[in-house]
């Protein structure tokens, strides 16, 4: 009954995703990113619908709002990533394997290039961040309630065959969506939607600790500190913290701690042995082919291991930044820094320009939230293996929209002139007065008779 019941709404809702594209970005990111057809059985989960959404918005976007895709930065290096990944593809050491992970990929780019077409105003950021947040935070909800009830004693996984069905992938998609959950809650002018977020974010920090992560661990800290070290109030903030921790890590049982404990000795822990061995794997295989990688899926393949680093046991590589590398080698690995170098800049960007600007509050709110999402993908991202995810992309592009959307009402408000809304840094952080144009010479009379 469920398959049927999702299946049927999803395919009443293809029409509106024609007519209004953007309806067709919502819906898609949200099959994406939550995967509501691995949650029931039956004809619901038989159907690839990220495919069918994805056509009939495409189609949408063509035929009923045909909007140019904006070229900046992030747009610029997407395309180039895309383009390196197409390289290592085609000279992969596993070509029968990474052909289809990168048709994958490839899908999922045309519809970032959509999306980031597409969200052209404040409404329309604020709903895609609503689907991002609820997506994610599902789990998080789902999670911490299943904690609560358990005592803790089992670990929380996400939705089988997804991005995020891993506990430790599910654990830092959920530090990554935590802040994010506070900016709802900051824009909320209804009471209920602001203790509701906070509801959900306590949640979903249980279910965070309950999936036993030490990276997701790890990158809980680090936002923490962030937290604290940019708050205004920084003793109210710091009691604040310590009493949301002490009561959720004293929730916890024995074994939990044991978990935790085990980072100050993972020299002597066989999963963090194995991924230090599979790490330098990674950049064996880089080293031995630095402009292509070993191609998709090159690491977790023995026969490709056992070519560059004999003895060493083919698994996941366990970090964002060396399964880049590994599998694609370094030219992709710039630019996919570059896209994350990028999409901080534009925070930085945002909360400058838009300081002390009553109306571009949420545009504030959303960069700083955005900059602590990053840093916990960053942090909990360097021990696992999501660098492929297709929120942090929409994430990375969504940052980019807001700020074409705000510099666009900083230049309507009269703040700023046309050409400092452009992807220019230096003169956003630092503008200066433009010069007044000098005064045409005298027109000499003519004389008379002449």
């Amino acid at each position: 009954m469920r398959s049927l019941l999702l299946s049927i709404f999803l395919i009443a809702l293809l029409p509106s995703a024609f007519l209004t594209p953007f309806i067709g970005v919502m819906l898609w990111s949200w099959v994406s990113f939550m995967s509501p057809h691995r949650l029931v059985w039956g004809i619901g989960d038989s159907l690839p619908w990220a495919t069918i959404v994805g056509s009939v918005g495409i189609a949408g976007w063509l035929i009923s709002e045909r909007r140019r895709i904006p070229i900046d930065a992030t747009t610029i290096l997407m395309g180039l990533l895309l383009a390196a990944f197409s390289v290592s593809t085609y000279f992969s050491l596993v070509p029968e394997l990474s052909g289809d992970k990168w048709w994958a990929i490839v899908k999922e780019f045309v519809f970032f290039f959509i999306t980031a077409a597409l969200v052209t105003n404040r409404v329309r950021a604020h709903a895609l961040m609503w689907i991002m947040v609820i997506s994610v935070s599902f789990y998080g909800i789902k999670g911490g309630v299943f904690t609560l009830l358990t005592g803790g004693q089992y670990l929380v996984w996400g939705p089988d065959l997804t991005a995020i069905s891993d506990n430790n992938h599910l654990a830092t998609a959920l530090v990554m969506t935590l802040p994010l959950m506070n900016y709802l809650g900051l824009q909320s002018k209804n009471d209920l939607l602001r203790v509701g977020s906070r509801v959900a974010m306590a949640f979903t920090l249980l279910a965070i600790l309950a999936s036993y992560s030490r990276g997701a661990f790890l990158a809980l800290s680090a936002m923490i500190l962030w937290f604290w070290r940019h708050s205004q109030h920084k003793f109210i903030t710091a009691v604040v913290i310590a009493a949301t921790l002490a009561f959720s890590v004293a929730f916890m049982p024995s074994q939990w701690y044991t978990r935790i404990q085990s980072i100050q000795t993972y020299q002597d822990d066989a999963s963090a042995a194995g991924r230090l061995d599979i790490w330098a794997a990674a950049f064996k295989i880089a080293k031995a082919r630095p402009l292509v990688g070993g191609g998709f899926l090159a690491p977790y393949q023995q026969k490709i291991i056992d070519i560059y680093s004999p003895g060493v046991t083919a698994r996941a590589v366990h970090s964002i930044w060396l399964e880049v590398l590994g599998e694609n080698g370094f030219p992709a690995l710039f630019l996919w820094v570059g896209l994350l170098v990028v999409a901080l800049n534009n925070c930085r960007v945002i909360i400058r320009r838009t300081k002390n600007i009553p109306q571009l509050q949420w545009a504030n709110d959303l960069a700083h939230m955005s900059m602590v999402s990053l840093l916990g993908f960053m942090v909990g991202g360097s021990f696992l293996s999501l660098p492929y995810w297709d929120f942090y992309y929409t994430l990375l592009v969504l940052i980019a929209c807001v700020r074409r959307i705000a510099m666009a009402e900083i230049v309507a408000m009269g703040k700023a002139t046309p050409d400092m809304s452009r992807q220019a840094p230096a003169r956003l952080l630092n503008p200066t007065p433009a010069l007044p144009a000098p005064a045409p010479p005298p027109k000499i009379a003519a004389r008379a008779g002449r």
